[in-house]
């Protein structure tokens, strides 16, 4: 059995020079690591997704004094529309409550604050890009293509578009991986457990009523009548189905 290659961990940092102990902690624990500062030029990368640089986990480590709080939103989401893939983990300098989860709806895995231990940090890079495998091995396979459709949606991976019929719809980054879920197994009941360690990942720490908010508000946006679902069905007693129309 070869030796896997180490992951390439791409750092961003408003001050490189405070995170250079962060950067050997992750060296000495065997990943391989690049580290930039937070210039005009970064911005424009992260804003363009990763592209074709071999980024497997992306840190973002920035300051409300060089990002302020809605502009680190607006950043994450413009990553995430064109990167769907790449793990981002933000190390913001602070962030209350109601902040973090607004970056993590906004499209980040992961909000790590000051104060965390390396051994805790290193063990959430791990899990992200645990998490990142699986999604592939999940939707990797014979009919795994870059188009998915089933009746009139039509969900574009690469380019993180939806559409129904010929309007595109718009999906927060949560609503566009779960719908890509469903796309991906038609007509199978899914687990709000499955639902929720498919899209959320195992190491989510809320409950199903996060499954079920996010299915309300796909249904708006795909059905005709919310209230009387014709493609994402309740299945009782186990989760939802996307039906493919007869």
């Amino acid at each position: 059995m070869g030796v896997s290659p180490p992951a390439h961990l791409l750092l961003v940092a408003h001050d490189p020079a405070c995170s250079a102990d962060l950067e050997q902690v992750l060296r000495d624990e065997g990943f391989q690591v690049h580290t930039l500062p937070f210039t005009t030029q970064v911005r424009e990368l992260l804003e363009a997704g990763s592209g074709r640089q071999p980024i497997q986990l992306l840190m973002l480590h920035v300051s409300p004094a060089v990002l302020p709080f809605q502009a680190a939103v607006a950043l994450v989401q413009s990553f995430r529309r064109r990167d769907a893939g790449t793990p981002l983990l933000l190390l913001p300098d602070q962030a209350d409550e109601g902040q973090r989860v607004a970056l993590l709806e906004a499209g980040a895995d992961d909000v790590v604050l000051p104060g965390c231990g390396t051994r805790e940090l290193v063990a959430r890079c791990r899990a992200l890009l645990r998490r990142a495998k699986r999604r592939d091995v999940i939707h990797s396979g014979p009919r795994r293509g870059d188009v998915l459709k089933v009746g009139p949606v039509s969900l574009h991976r690469q380019e993180c578009r939806v559409f129904l019929k010929d309007q595109e719809l718009n999906l927060t980054p949560k609503e566009f991986r779960l719908l890509e879920c469903f796309m991906l197994q038609p007509g199978r009941a899914l687990s709000r457990e499955q639902l929720l360690d498919q899209v959320w990942g195992p190491d989510f720490s809320g409950d199903s009523k996060s499954v079920d908010v996010h299915v309300l508000w796909l249904r708006r946006k795909l059905e005709a009548e919310a209230s009387k679902p014709q493609l994402l069905i309740t299945v009782r007693g186990i989760g939802y189905r996307l039906d493919p129309p007869r």
